[in-house]
This record gives C-alpha cells, sequence and structure tokens, in this order.
C-alpha cells in the first residue's frame, strides 16, 4: 500500500456488524414531551447508521455522520435536506459502545427518547437483540498527530494513542458535587456497559428551571436527569457514580465521536468540551478518515493483500 500524507492511517481490518433481531422502544422525548416509537433493524454491509422519519410522507432517511450535523442546541442534531433528528448522541453512544456498524432505526418523530438521561435502556436492548458478523470487512485507523478543537476556555483534542481512550474534565464555577470531576477509561465494550452507559444527563437547577417554565424543555423530569440544587444532587437516591456527571460527558463525547463512521484510535480528551466541541472533531477526523480512503481505491482488498 502507498504511503499516505495524513494525520491518520490504517492500521487493521475487522468485520461489519448489525443487529440479529428486530425490536421496539417507545419512551418520551426530552425537548418536545411527546412519545416517540423507534424500530430498530438489521442492515446490510457499509449501510451504515440510517435514521428513517417514518412520520413523514416519503420517509426521509438521515445518515448519522459527522457531515450531517446541524446544529448542536444542548444535544447533537443530525439532519439532511431540512429534515431533522435531535438527542441522537445517547442512541449512538449505545451503538459504539458495542461496536454496531450498520443498523436502521425507524422513528415516528423528530427526537430519540430520553428514558432515564443515560444509555442504558438502548445497551440493554442491543444485547438482548444480539449483534452478528457480516461478510464485509470494516478498516480500523489510528491518529497519527494531534488535532483539536479549542473554544472560549474548552478544548477537545485527539492525540496519538496504541488504546482507544477516552477522558473527560468537568469543573463549574460553583461550589459542591459540580464544582470538579473527572473520569478516564481505556475502551472496550463490557467496561463501557459497566461505567459508562449508565450514566444519567444532568443540569442545574439554577440552569434549567427557566427553561422548563418557557417550555422549551417539556418532558423533563427527575426520572430521566440529575438535577444539582445548590451544590447537592436533589434526586431520590443521589448518583450511581461519584463522578457520574463525568462520566456522563464521556458517554456523550462516545456517541458524537460515534458520528465519524469509522473506528479510529486515538486518546480523547474534553476539557469543559460540549456538542459542538465534540463534534467538530468528529468532522475534521472524518474528513481526514475520507481523504484516506478516496485517494486509495480498493482500500481494503489491497490493505489486506499487504499482511
Amino acid at each position: 500500500m502507498r504511503d499516505q500524507s495524513s494525520i491518520v492511517k490504517q492500521v487493521g481490518l475487522r468485520p461489519q456488524t448489525t443487529i440479529l433481531n428486530v425490536f421496539e422502544l417507545t419512551g418520551v422525548a426530552l425537548f418536545t414531551g411527546k412519545i416517540v416509537r423507534c424500530k430498530f433493524l438489521p442492515a446490510l454491509p457499509d449501510t451504515g447508521i440510517i435514521f428513517r422519519r417514518v412520520d413523514l410522507l416519503d420517509k426521509p432517511c438521515i445518515k448519522a455522520r459527522a457531515s450531517s450535523v446541524v446544529s448542536t442546541p444542548r444535544c447533537t442534531v443530525i439532519g439532511q435536506n431540512g429534515i431533522t433528528v435531535q438527542l441522537v448522541e445517547h442512541l449512538l453512544s449505545a451503538i459504539y459502545g458495542l461496536g454496531i456498524d450498520n443498523l436502521i432505526v425507524e422513528i415516528d418523530g423528530p427526537e430519540v427518547p430520553i428514558f432515564d438521561g443515560s444509555a442504558q435502556q438502548f445497551v440493554r436492548s442491543f444485547i438482548e437483540a444480539k449483534t452478528v458478523s457480516l461478510a464485509a470487512q470494516k478498516p480500523i485507523f489510528k491518529i497519527l498527530e494531534p488535532i483539536e478543537v479549542v473554544c472560549n476556555g474548552t478544548t477537545v483534542r485527539a492525540t496519538p494513542s496504541e488504546d482507544l481512550i477516552f477522558s473527560y474534565f468537568l469543573h463549574y464555577d460553583a461550589k459542591g458535587v459540580l464544582e470538579h470531576q473527572d473520569y478516564l477509561i481505556k475502551f472496550n465494550q463490557d467496561r463501557y456497559a459497566r461505567q459508562v452507559s449508565l450514566c444519567r444527563t444532568f443540569s442545574s437547577y439554577e440552569e434549567i428551571q427557566p427553561l422548563l417554565e418557557k417550555g422549551f424543555i417539556k418532558g423533563g423530569s427527575l426520572e430521566n436527569g440529575i438535577i444539582v440544587k445548590e451544590g447537592r444532587v436533589i434526586n431520590e437516591g443521589g448518583l450511581r457514580f461519584s463522578n457520574e456527571m463525568a462520566r456522563h460527558k464521556v458517554l456523550d463525547m462516545i456517541g458524537d465521536l460515534c458520528l465519524i463512521g469509522y473506528d479510529v484510535i486515538a486518546y480523547y480528551e474534553g476539557d469543559k468540551s460540549g456538542h459542538s466541541q465534540t463534534t467538530k472533531l468528529a468532522q475534521l477526523i472524518e474528513e481526514k478518515v475520507l481523504e484516506w480512503v478516496h485517494q486509495t481505491p480498493q482500500l481494503v482488498q489491497e490493505w489486506a493483500h499487504t499482511r
């Protein structure tokens, strides 16, 4: 294989995957407050992750890629031709966390259900549906040079690493549980399922109350997120981990980076960053991966023949 001048390089192959069994989930949408039904279907190799808006005429499809991100208003929104689906990050986190490459998500509204504010409902359902390998192969890439997005005192970066690692540093100008948290995970599917997927989204009471009063979050409650008031968690039962908020930020980061569409090994670090910064990083990496793919005809076969 010829050498490439790029910040990414292909380092391996693995079989593509999809789910074995069809299943459905129904839940409340955080922002609209409406009940939403999602149906999950197996897909052929090279399909990727597709959202199909079955509530609309012609059932338009949106491919879950970084280039499809249209906005990040407290969540990640993807769209094509004016049709959107929002709050995709928790579902995409579960998809990446369990190594699912090809999937069709039929959804009857513009927003993925929030459930308890984590990814655990999706993870449980995917495990029950089972994942199967397909005949087609998928390339694995590695970051060769650091790449980062810096904005207004926040940073998210990817640096070269032999292992896939995610970390997050959380800091708020407030006393109590939100003042400082951090978390790091050397990624594998089991660690993700046990240590990350069940960590819930969160907000301070002072931040969320005006949004609730204005009707911007019609489906929000203590059942689908952690609320911190005067430095303390007001949810019954408290936190699932002492650093649950930082772990949830890693959950979000994994979901946003799923939009790259390929496995890209790196050490991903978030420092007070959010969806806007992480999806921009995903777009930068996606561009570099696609440059490699487009510049190297028959990428998978060529790599395989050199080994």
